[in-house]
């Protein structure tokens, strides 16, 4: 490391000494061109949304208690929400107040939309996925979590929806690797370990 100090010190005490301007034909002599600005410098890189998620949900892999863990899960879901749209938005609160009514059509039709507007935000699937769960379409909630986790594999929450969706359907190997999963990407999630136990049970029973 000195010796990367030094050699650079070295490098920009010679930059730094001054240039002997060139003659003109004329024989006077040239003003120095002005030295070139390092954009890189005045501009430095500014993380996407994407970057900054990529590195909460590597940090949320690596958490050392469950404070920590559930900080860094909220704040990778508020990046995964930071790009939609005021429309998208708009439709996200429509779909939930027909939920609460238990209009899931209504809900299912307001997400499709959103989706139709913003196909590349993939925790839109994940919305609609929770609301064909909750109307019992394990099929098509399955479908979107697929899509989902294709395109944010860190999505720890998605991995757990698969596993219950999974579970519903009475695919108990299918809902462990999903469990597992998502215990890979946020360890801290609160009672995991007793999930877990009884996700294997019921696989183990099954092979009985």
């Amino acid at each position: 490391m000195a010796g990367a100090v030094l050699l650079c010190t070295s490098v920009f005490s010679a930059s730094a000494a001054p240039v002997p301007a060139a003659p003109t034909s004329t024989g006077q002599t040239a003003s120095p061109s002005p030295a070139k600005i390092d954009s890189s410098k005045t501009h430095p890189h500014h993380k996407t949304v994407q970057e900054r998620l990529a590195e909460a949900e590597k940090a949320l892999a690596l958490a050392g208690n469950d404070k920590d863990a559930r900080k860094l899960a909220d704040q990778a879901e508020t990046l995964r929400n930071r790009s939609l749209t005021g429309a998208v938005r708009l439709l996200l609160t429509d779909s939930q107040e027909a939920l609460g009514k238990h209009d899931f059509q209504t809900a299912e039709d307001d997400l499709t939309s959103a989706i139709a507007i913003q196909p590349d935000q993939p925790v839109l699937r994940r919305y609609r996925a929770a609301i064909r769960a909750a109307a019992g379409d394990n099929n098509g909630a399955i479908s979107d979590l697929g899509v989902a986790i294709q395109a944010d594999p860190g999505d720890a929450t998605a991995w757990a929806m698969l596993a219950e969706a999974e579970r519903d359907r009475h695919e108990p190997d299918a809902a462990l690797k999903a469990y597992k999963q998502m215990m890979q990407l946020d360890p801290h999630t609160p009672d995991a370990d007793k999930q877990l136990k009884i996700l294997q049970k019921e696989k183990d029973g099954q092979e009985d």
